[in-house]
């Protein structure tokens, strides 16, 4: 056999194998998509017996920091404050600050990211009461 006749199956061959592996070498190595929390959540939760309709309007940066706006509405009653903190996948950490009555009030809310559309969390702010406070993007 000649070396031309044995070069082309062999080109061939090689060609095959880095074909077969050129997909499977970026398998692994890309940096795997998580969920923002910028947008509009909305949540149900109760306190003293009272439902209360949570509101969130949050916009999160490319390191995570969070900054942004809520309301509660009780009845007829609504209060509103702001809220800032972090996002490290699938942790959400905010601090609430609003003026209720007068006085302003600071609370937390602590939540895990469960999907794009979907925070499960608590909440404390009035009383040191924490509550569960489930957040889901509005319009999802």
């Amino acid at each position: 056999m000649s070396r031309d006749s044995l070069q082309a199956p062999l080109f061939a061959r090689f060609l095959l194998l880095l074909i077969t592996l050129a997909p499977a070498s970026g398998c692994g190595t890309a940096e795997p998509e998580y969920p923002t929390v910028t947008g509009n959540w909305t949540g149900t939760g109760v306190s003293f017996d009272t439902a209360e309709s949570w509101r969130f309007r949050l916009e999160e940066s490319s390191d995570g920091a969070v900054t942004g706006s809520f309301s509660i509405r009780v009845g007829r009653l609504v209060f509103s404050g702001t809220a800032g903190g972090t996002h490290t996948y699938p942790a959400v950490s905010l601090d609430l600050d609003m003026v209720f009555f007068g006085t302003v009030v600071s609370g937390t809310y602590q939540g895990q990211v469960i999907s794009p559309d979907s925070i499960d969390g608590r909440v404390r702010l009035i009383e040191d009461m924490s509550r569960t406070l489930d957040l889901n993007r509005l319009g999802s």
